[in-house]
C-alpha cells in the first residue's frame, strides 16, 4: 500500500514517473494484456493517449515496462479494485485523476464472495465455501447451498480483495466493465452458514452426434433446458429459461433457431474459403468479409494459433481477422469443421435474450502451387452464440422476432 500512496502523491503533484523502491508491488496486484500475459505484483504508474507504463517487483529488483494502452486490458490491486484501461480518458489529466482514484481506493468492502458466469450472463453472490481446480461450492445469499463448474465461470471476486480470471482476458475486460456498477455496490449481508458437500462431482452435458460442418445429417430434436430437471448425476444442470414478462422462444422456435445458429458457423467458414481464395476479385473477397462481419456481434473477437510457433494464441478482432485472412500467401485454402455440438445448450438470460456455446474441431490448409499442401492444422474452436429479440411491425401488430449473432471465436471445447 505504501508504494500506492507514493504513486497517487507522485500523481497529484503533476509526476508522471515512480522512484523504484524496494518495498513496493504488493503482492496481489496484477495487469493483464490482450496477448495473454498476466504480471503479477504489477503497479500501473501512467496512463497515457497511446501507451501504458508500469513497474513489476520480482524480489527486491523492480522492471519498468511500457505497452501500447491497446494491448494493456485492465488492473487488479489487493484490495479488490479493479481498472479497464479502455475506460480510461485519453485526456491527459483526467486519466492521471482516475488513475490516483484507482490506486488510493479503500479495499473493496463485500461481505460475499462474488462469481461472474459466462451464459448465461449473471453476477452470483455467496460464500465460497469449498473450492477445487474443476468446481466452486458456495452458499448463496439467498440461503441453501450450491455447486458451479469452473469452466462455466468468468472472474472470481474473492472477500479478501483476491482474484481470479478464468476466461480469455479479451473476453472479460468488457464484460467486467460493462458489470462494475453491480460488482462494486455493497450485495445483500452474508448468509447464514450451512452444511455443504464438500467434494462435487462436474457435470457434463451430454454429447451429441459429430457431424461434418459441410454436411449435416438430420439430427434428434434436441431436448430444451426446463426448470426441473430430473435429479439424477446425469442431468444437465443448464438454468432455467428467465420468468416474468420476458418473451420466450416455444419449442418449435427453440429447435428452429438452435438449428440457425449452427448455420451460421457453417456461413462463417464458407466466407473464409471465399475470402482466400486467389482466383477471385479483391472486390468479391471485400464483398465477403463485410458479409461475414453481419454474422457477429460488434465487439466479437477471435482466438487464432499456428502449428509453426510454439506461442500462447493470440486474440484480434473478427474485422482484423478477416483482413489478414485476405493477405495469406496460399492459391486457396480448405477450412472444414467437424464434430459440431452444443457444449452449452441456449438459455435464455435475465436481459430475455438467449445464449449458447457452439463447439467443433476447425481444420484448416493453405495450398500452394500444384495443389501442393503448404500449411495444415485441427483446432478445437468454440464460438458463443446469442439470439437476441426485437420487435418488428406487422399489419400494425408488434410481434418479437429473433436475430441470431456469433459471438467471441476462443480455442478450446467451451469458453
Amino acid at each position: 500500500m505504501l508504494y500506492r500512496l507514493v504513486v497517487g502523491l507522485c500523481l497529484l503533484c503533476g509526476l508522471h514517473t515512480a522512484s523504484a523502491q524496494s518495498n513496493i508491488g504488493p503482492a496481489g496486484d496484477a495487469v493483464y494484456l490482450a496477448n495473454g500475459s498476466r504480471f503479477k505484483n504489477a503497479q500501473i504508474v501512467e496512463i497515457t493517449d497511446e501507451r501504458v507504463k508500469f513497474t513489476v517487483k520480482h524480489g527486491d529488483m523492480l522492471t519498468n515496462h511500457n505497452y501500447g494502452r491497446d494491448l494493456v486490458l485492465m488492473s487488479f490491486t489487493q484490495e479488490g479494485n479493479f481498472l479497464i484501461i479502455d475506460q480510461v480518458s485519453k485526456d491527459r489529466s483526467q486519466a492521471d485523476q482516475q488513475l490516483k482514484d484507482f490506486l488510493m481506493a479503500p479495499a473493496r468492502s463485500a461481505p460475499t464472495d462474488i462469481m461472474v458466469r459466462r451464459v448465461p450472463l449473471e453476477v452470483l453472490r455467496g460464500i465460497i465455501s469449498y473450492e477445487s481446480e474443476e468446481v466452486v461450492n458456495y452458499q448463496p445469499v439467498s440461503g441453501g447451498a450450491a455447486s458451479i463448474s469452473k469452466n462455466e465461470l468468468m472472474v472470481i471476486l474473492y472477500r479478501d480483495g483476491k482474484h481470479q480470471v478464468l476466461s480469455d482476458f479479451t473476453e472479460a475486460a468488457p464484460i467486467l466493465a460493462e458489470l462494475r456498477p453491480q460488482l462494486l455496490t455493497k450485495s445483500a449481508p452474508a448468509p447464514a452458514p450451512v452444511a455443504v458437500v464438500e467434494t462435487p462431482a462436474p457435470v457434463t452435458a451430454p454429447a451429441e452426434q459429430p457431424v461434418a460442418a459441410t454436411t449435416r445429417p438430420n439430427r434428434p430434436t434436441p431436448s430444451r433446458p426446463t426448470s426441473t430437471p430430473a435429479p439424477t448425476e446425469s442431468a444437465d444442470p443448464r438454468p432455467a429459461p428467465a420468468s416474468g414478462t420476458k418473451a420466450a422462444l416455444s419449442d418449435d422456435e427453440y429447435v428452429t433457431y438452435r438449428a440457425k445458429a449452427v448455420q451460421r458457423v457453417d456461413d462463417f467458414v464458407s466466407y473464409i474459403g471465399i475470402i482466400t481464395d486467389k482466383s477471385l476479385s479483391s472486390d468479391d473477397k471485400d464483398r465477403a468479409i463485410e458479409e461475414a462481419k453481419k454474422l457477429f456481434l460488434p465487439d466479437a473477437t477471435i482466438e487464432v494459433t499456428s502449428a509453426n510457433k510454439a506461442t500462447p494464441p493470440r486474440r484480434m478482432s473478427i474485422s482484423t481477422y478477416l483482413s489478414r485472412l485476405k493477405l495469406l500467401p496460399y492459391t486457396y485454402t480448405e477450412v472444414t469443421w467437424s464434430d459440431v455440438q452444443y457444449v452449452k445448450e441456449l438459455t435464455q438470460a435475465p436481459d430475455g435474450d438467449y445464449y449458447g456455446i457452439i463447439a467443433g474441431k476447425q481444420k484448416f490448409k493453405g495450398f500452394g502451387k500444384g495443389n501442393r499442401v503448404d500449411y495444415e492444422d485441427v483446432t478445437d474452436k468454440n464460438v458463443r452464440v446469442k439470439l437476441k429479440s426485437y420487435q418488428k411491425t406487422i399489419d400494425g401488430q408488434n410481434e418479437t422476432n429473433w436475430q441470431v449473432l456469433l459471438g467471441s471465436v476462443g480455442v478450446g471445447s467451451s469458453q
